[in-house]
């Protein structure tokens, strides 16, 4: 396998990754950026689906203390990540297990306060695939790891008020919330505008909480985080992000 070394962050980590098919994108560091930990908190994390590592990194690089677990399939995938943490030297606070999402460690329940995920994008039924074999399998659903198995499981590996971050297809809003309504008892929807004025929102951030119990669920809409300025250039809080490895603020709008 073809593979490049890139910098991100303003050369804050380097990533080794493949050349062609699944590539750490834009929707890798929002997705880190999202995830509501702070340093000086020590908290666990897991991502499932981690890929070669661009999401754990960036978290890594914003939090300089919690501990993250990567969950990946693809082997070459998996040995790319451990490779990209000895790289960036976080040997003592990342790893990464080779895994399957539908068939996920029972040493695992209620053990994180957070789980962070960017889980395949398309409908494998609907979806025109990509001829490639790991891009297929990162943006296509399964049948046995759909979007409801890996909300269902990102729950199950959750502690009692931890929280889960997705990025997801803003299409699949709805979907997303009645599929998560049956683990989680809070619900934030944060969109992704490409720009203020005559922009598109093709990408949302979804936050859920995990209760006590099951006594309805709560469901907020975030204030909408904005990509790009009318000139075509990244907007500050976008700069701080995927310049600065900075946070995104998830403050809620309307209910």
């Amino acid at each position: 396998m073809d593979t490049t070394t890139d910098k991100l962050l303003n050369s804050r980590i380097t990533v080794e990754q493949p050349a062609k098919g699944y590539r750490i994108a834009v929707d890798t560091l929002l997705l880190a950026a999202a995830v509501p930990v702070q340093t000086g908190q020590g908290q666990k994390v897991l991502e499932l689906g981690c890929g070669v590592g661009g999401a754990m990194l960036a978290l890594a690089t914003r939090v300089d203390d919690a501990s993250i677990v990567g969950l990946e399939l693809q082997e070459p995938m998996v040995a790319l990540c451990a490779s990209n943490i000895a790289l960036n030297g976080f040997d003592e606070r990342l790893k990464v297990e080779k895994g399957d999402v539908a068939k996920m460690p029972e040493k695992w329940a209620g053990q994180f306060d957070h789980v962070m995920m960017n889980p395949p994008f398309h409908h494998g039924k609907t979806h025109s695939a990509s001829a490639n074999p790991s891009k297929k399998m990162a943006n296509t659903e399964s049948a046995e790891a759909n979007l409801a198995v890996w909300l269902a499981h990102a729950a199950h590996t959750l502690k009692i008020g931890g929280c889960m971050t997705m990025i997801h297809r803003a299409d699949r809003q709805d979907e997303i919330i009645m599929l998560a309504s049956t683990s989680f008892s809070t619900i934030i929807i944060k969109p992704i505008w490409s720009k203020k004025e005559g922009g598109t929102c093709k990408r949302i951030i979804i936050c859920a909480l995990k209760g006590e119990g099951k006594d309805g669920v709560a469901v907020t809409i975030a204030q909408p985080f904005i990509l790009y300025g009318n000139d075509g250039l990244y907007s500050s809080n976008a700069n701080e992000i995927l310049r600065e490895a900075g946070a995104m603020q998830v403050e809620v709008e309307n209910r």
